[in-house]
């Protein structure tokens, strides 16, 4: 079944229009597959998160073989899964088997297939109405990083600790290491500092001034812990604020304040 605006099931009566005539002005991968095949089922999903994620970039035609028998003979399949790249009402390229996902994309460039434009998509500015328009989008774009990185991050800052902490988790790996990820990441481990401590409590006023945008202060009261302590639980809490505070000077020297105390 489709997955996405990128991908579609074709049977024979559609496959002139919807493959020969589509890939005068779109490349088209077709997978010749069948639902008893183990290869099929590994790669299938492979090649419908690349068309995702490529967004218009290519098309893929899905053929289930056992329903469109006259398509399998017409283009002499005789292995399952059979991938061909349709380009200009012609059959350029393929391969038979499951590809690894490597491999894949290099196909795709050695063919010139490249990722379409992104849509510019217009999100509100207001952060609840955003949140929830950036869930839809995600949903929408699967293969769109920037989306995805987008919303963990918002995530993270409104609280949604659990839906933040799978979000970051499954990032793409082109954004997984990006810098809003890390601080994202570090955000939640100080919210959970805060969760975990009562009130009155030193690393958790420290945590909270850090989390409300008062990085100074919160930073300079927990360096205070740090000091009067050396404990592993006070140090840890100052390195997860270091990690949610974007001015590198201050961290910088928040961080040789840390080791003359500890050392």
């Amino acid at each position: 079944m489709a997955t996405s605006p990128h991908v579609r099931d074709i049977t024979t009566a559609e496959f002139a229009e919807a493959v020969i005539q589509q890939s005068h002005t779109t490349p088209v991968l077709v997978d010749f597959w069948a639902a008893w095949c183990g290869p099929c089922r590994a790669l299938g999903p492979v090649l419908e998160r690349l068309a995702a994620e490529y967004e218009g970039g290519f098309l893929l035609a899905k053929v289930d073989t056992d329903r469109e028998q006259a398509l399998a003979q017409q283009f002499q399949i005789r292995s399952l899964p059979t991938v061909m790249l349709f380009r200009d009402g012609r059959s350029l390229a393929g391969f038979p088997g499951a590809l690894p996902e490597g491999q894949l994309r290099q196909f795709l460039t050695q063919h010139g297939v490249e990722p379409g434009a992104p849509q510019v998509l217009a999100l509100p500015d207001e952060p609840v109405a955003r949140l929830e328009a950036l869930r839809g989008a995600v949903a929408a774009h699967p293969g769109r990083a920037s989306l995805q990185l987008e919303l963990a991050v918002l995530l993270a800052v409104h609280g949604e600790a659990d839906e933040a902490a799978h979000a970051l988790a499954h990032l793409p790996g082109a954004v997984f290491g990006d810098p809003r990820a890390e601080r994202a990441r570090a955000r939640l481990t100080l919210r959970a500092v805060v969760a975990g401590r009562g009130e009155g409590d030193v690393l958790r006023a420290g945590a909270e001034r850090v989390l409300a945008g008062d990085a100074d202060a919160g930073v300079a009261q927990l360096l205070e812990a740090v000091r009067a302590t050396r404990g592993a639980t006070e140090r840890e809490a100052l390195l997860a604020a270091l990690g949610c505070v974007e001015d590198e000077a201050l961290v910088r020297q928040a961080r040789r304040q840390m080791a003359s105390a500890l050392f």
